[in-house]
């Protein structure tokens, strides 16, 4: 039987060429007998909203756009009741990490995905949290980090991609943070260790790579291990936070003596004042904050081998 196939796209990807790349797309989607709807999202939690509302009436639901797009769409299908549909991806953002570690290097694997992928189940990491003064779940594919990441993020804007690209926005981002960034007082917890004091970083990764590829964040994680992969770095000085950005890079900042790099399924923080909480490069809410591992929670198609 014909798979069923929804794309949810956002037309303000690929630099707004979102719809004209879409329409490319489908027309290789069709020369694979592949019959796909569409949906267009408007702007920020719709797409989110789309895959939850649709996600019953199909078989895979493909996320057009960058990482927030895969995220939200991931989290529609999460948060979907009774829904079993499938996550394949149109890879169209800045970055495109999710698509890149799940092997889906452009247009044809894409639509190689679909017409010949074969499943595969990836953990998830399950967030709580809260948002515009109320409690909120969510999910993430890549990583959840509290920190500077928050403020990494809130430099790197829009104007910095669109000037610098992929592979350079995400540095010029962390140097632009650097000068406004206070380390806070946090309280973490990781299973059954507590740590206490000045954080600079705290992340859960689910996977190795962020930053278009450019930040080895979390060396040696793996989407099916059944583990998080939680790095904890105590507060830095300027000039050492400068000197501890190639490590980043390169994925051995895990090494350094003010950082800690432990493996676990649970992890807390709670921070004075209450920091943003970033997911999959998405800021989404504020600490206090919790995350669990679900393991093989969420079911993915990658292209044939």
């Amino acid at each position: 039987m014909p798979r069923r196939v929804l794309c949810v796209v956002n037309p303000e990807a690929a630099a707004g060429r979102a719809r004209t790349v879409w329409e490319v797309w489908r027309s290789r989607c069709a020369r694979e007998s592949l019959v796909v709807d569409e949906a267009f999202s408007d702007g920020p939690g719709h797409a989110l909203q789309l895959a939850r509302a649709r996600a019953a009436d199909y078989d895979v639901v493909v996320a057009a756009g960058g990482d927030g797009t895969v995220n939200e769409v991931a989290n529609g299908l999460l948060l979907a009741e009774g829904a079993r549909a499938a996550l394949a991806i149109l890879p169209l953002g800045t970055g495109n990490d999710a698509a890149t570690q799940l092997g889906v290097l452009g247009l044809d694997a894409a639509a190689a995905s679909l017409a010949r992928g074969a499943p595969r189940t990836l953990d998830v990491i399950e967030a709580h949290f809260t948002a515009l003064g109320q409690s909120v779940t969510r999910y993430a594919l890549l990583f959840a980090a509290v920190g500077f990441a928050g403020e990494l993020i809130k430099r790197t804007t829009p104007r910095v991609k669109r000037i610098f690209g992929a592979h350079l926005c995400y540095s010029v981002g962390f140097f632009r943070a650097l000068g406004s960034y206070r380390a806070p007082r946090m309280v973490v917890r990781a299973g059954s260790q507590q740590f206490r004091g000045r954080m600079f970083h705290v992340c859960a990764g689910n996977a190795e790579w962020g930053g278009g590829g450019v930040m080895r964040h979390s060396p040696g994680a793996r989407w099916d291990d059944g583990k998080m992969d939680i790095c904890l770095i105590e507060a830095l000085g300027r000039l050492e936070t400068v000197r501890y950005f190639p490590r980043l890079l390169r994925g051995s900042h895990v090494n350094h003596p003010k950082a800690t790099y432990l493996q676990g399924d649970a992890l807390e923080v709670e921070s004075d004042p209450p920091l943003e909480l970033q997911l999959d490069g998405d800021l989404v809410g504020r600490t206090p904050a919790s995350f669990r591992l679900q393991p093989g929670r969420l079911t993915v198609l990658a292209p044939p081998m």
